[in-house]
């Protein structure tokens, strides 16, 4: 069974280049953890909030500019931060297979490509760098869930509606309390945040709403079955291409994703004897 890694020490974190030579690796003062079992791979799910501030989510909070010189100090402490659990790879929420994510990140390395304000960029294109990596691996499985079913559901019953626009009222008073709190944390401070159990209250509102909707179903459309299964399908698959993109020499990785996945992930992890969940928190926060 997957043990779970809660470990008391270290701490929290384009205008600052990072100026490490590319593919020298850098002694980091790495930080090895409580052992796992034998021969399980060590999995640090580090939660993130959407720092580009795309919009995609079904309630977004309001992230601030990543690039100015306060965040850009922050994110730079961050680093140093995560540079210390030494993982071997950094997996990325971008599609399992595509090379797009591998060709800005040698184009970084290179000098050929400046940084985005995307997380991906921010947190996992430096990182990379800073432990000496010439490669990063994506491990997303995209699936959009349009809900087309579950709005065929909602004509024919009306009052179920009202579920959701209760449980999206309290997730748009969740999203702005937490822009409130960005603002007045540093990078680091406010990841701890997303990745405590205090964030749970949050994030099991939107596992009730998952939940919830088992029971929508009209004739042979299981509008709600469906798109819990859509939802565990994409992070089993996250799973799976972990898996694949692992070789035998691998003992740790650090996959970075949006705190959204943070709950099931860990449900999934904690219970795979082949994994052994790293928590973030000790090197977030001090």
């Amino acid at each position: 069974m997957g043990k779970t890694m809660i470990r008391r020490l270290g701490s929290p974190a384009l205008c600052l280049l990072i100026t490490a030579t590319p593919g020298l690796a850098h002694d980091v003062g790495r930080f090895d953890p409580a052992p796992c079992e034998p021969g399980q791979l060590q999995v640090m799910v580090l939660g993130t909030y959407h720092m580009a501030d795309p919009g995609m989510d079904a309630v977004n909070m309001e992230a601030d500019d990543v690039l100015s010189a306060r965040r850009q100090t922050e994110i730079a402490d961050l680093v140093d931060r995560l540079a210390r659990f030494a993982p071997n790879k950094v997996m990325l929420e971008s599609a399992f297979g595509s090379s797009t994510v591998q060709e800005r990140y040698t184009a970084y390395l290179n000098g050929d490509r400046e940084l985005t304000r995307n997380e991906i960029d921010q947190i996992g294109y430096r990182l990379a760098r800073r432990l000496g990596h010439s490669e990063v691996y994506p491990v997303d499985y995209p699936m959009f869930q349009d809900g087309t079913a579950l709005e065929f559901y909602q004509a024919h019953h009306p009052a179920s509606k009202d579920d959701g626009a209760e449980i999206r009222a309290r997730w748009q008073a969740a999203a702005e309390a937490d822009t409130e709190r960005l603002r007045s944390s540093t990078v680091a401070e406010y990841l701890g945040h997303l990745n405590s159990v205090d964030w749970w209250a949050f994030d099991l509102d939107n596992r009730y709403a998952l939940q919830t909707s088992i029971r929508y179903a009209q004739y042979d459309q299981y509008a709600g079955a469906d798109l819990l299964t859509s939802w565990y399908k994409r992070n089993l698959r996250i799973l799976t291409n972990i898996h694949r993109s692992t070789g035998d020499d691998d003992e740790r990785v650090l996959l970075l994703i949006g705190a959204g996945h943070n709950r099931i992930l860990w449900d999934l992890i904690d219970t795979s004897p082949l994994l052994c969940r790293v928590d973030p928190r000790p090197f977030l926060t001090n």
